[in-house]
């Protein structure tokens, strides 16, 4: 299991095993809510579209890609020098300051843009694995304002999955896109390509509701949106669509094209350790016609049996209209 470089909220890495059956062979796979990459880094696809309207993390993901070393070599300046709450809250400051840059260890050099994007991204691994308890939060203005985790230890800076994460991204020349859900799916989906989604997950209940898509709310409304961004894709490609979410009434009414498999996964958010116990999420599969991969049908001869009878009938109207005998 290749290990992602951000501590994230539901991110994948425990349920890879799971998941992985329910991917279908393609050339590309598409994924608007990156998050922690964690399927990127544990498929094998030959390219990768990587989305997610996180400014920072697309912003990361791209410089690690292009610049590993260079990233790794600020991080390190960070992390061995701020490691404190007073550390912390300057380099949150800073990092809420746009376009200022502090502690780079380029000098004035970190003015300039690619330092500039250098320094950011470490600025923002740095808040990651320092924050409080692996959150990622930002306030309406866009500012982030996760405060200072308490560690036994000092966080772990990951150079060794950055390298992995900048070698693999190459090879499959990844494209990383920082935009909403429904443009990532719009410009992308294409018949050679999986859709693969994660989205912010619908709350198990009134403590559990924290469902920001970066820093603006991601609820039942949004959802719906995405079933039909997803549909109107695979109607469209017929491009195959697997997600994952959390096991509710909502998750399982708004999503009700697909067929779901239920899995039991451990908490990584809860502030007690005591309370990190199993919840229940789902896989979700769109169901379609094993004839043209579309969803509800109308697209081949084996429609019928599968997603209603559209195609039957005109087959059989365009026989009653030349003579011909039902067969």
């Amino acid at each position: 299991m290749i290990r992602s470089i951000v501590k994230w909220p539901g991110g994948k890495g425990r349920v890879i095993p799971d998941l992985l059956p329910h991917l279908p062979k393609a050339d590309c796979l598409i994924d608007p809510f990156v998050g922690g990459a964690s399927v990127f880094l544990n498929t094998d696809y030959r390219r990768y579209v990587l989305a997610d309207i996180n400014p920072d993390l697309i912003n990361l993901y791209r410089e690690v890609t292009r610049h590993p070393e260079l990233v790794i070599h600020s991080a390190r300046y960070l992390f061995e020098n701020f490691n404190s709450p007073d550390g912390y809250a300057e380099i949150r400051r800073a990092f809420n300051i746009k376009g200022f840059y502090c502690h780079s260890p380029f000098g004035m050099s970190g003015l300039l843009a690619m330092s500039a994007k250098i320094t950011r991204a470490a600025q923002f691994l740095y808040l990651n694995r320092h924050g409080y308890n692996g959150v990622v939060r930002y306030n309406q203005s866009g500012g982030y304002n996760v405060p200072f985790g308490n560690h036994k230890s000092a966080p772990y800076l990951p150079e060794a999955e950055i390298r992995l994460f900048a070698e693999k991204a190459k090879d499959t020349t990844a494209i990383f896109m920082c935009c909403p859900f429904e443009v990532t799916i719009q410009a992308t989906a294409n018949k050679d390509a999986v859709l693969y989604c994660d989205p912010p997950y619908l709350p198990v209940s009134e403590t559990a509701n924290f469902t920001q898509y970066h820093s603006t709310p991601f609820g039942a409304p949004q959802h719906r949106e995405l079933v039909a961004a997803l549909l109107a894709a695979n109607i469209k490609h017929g491009i195959p669509v697997v997600l994952s979410n959390s096991d509710t009434a909502a998750t399982r009414d708004i999503y009700k094209a697909f067929n779901f498999q239920e899995i039991s996964v451990n908490r990584s958010v809860s502030s007690k350790v005591s309370t990190r116990a199993a919840a229940k999420e789902v896989i979700g599969t769109l169901k379609v016609c094993a004839g043209c991969g579309r969803h509800g049908g109308g697209r081949c001869p084996d429609c019928g049996p599968c997603c209603g009878d559209a195609t039957y009938r005109e087959m059989m109207a365009t026989a009653a209209a030349y003579g011909v005998e039902p067969f």
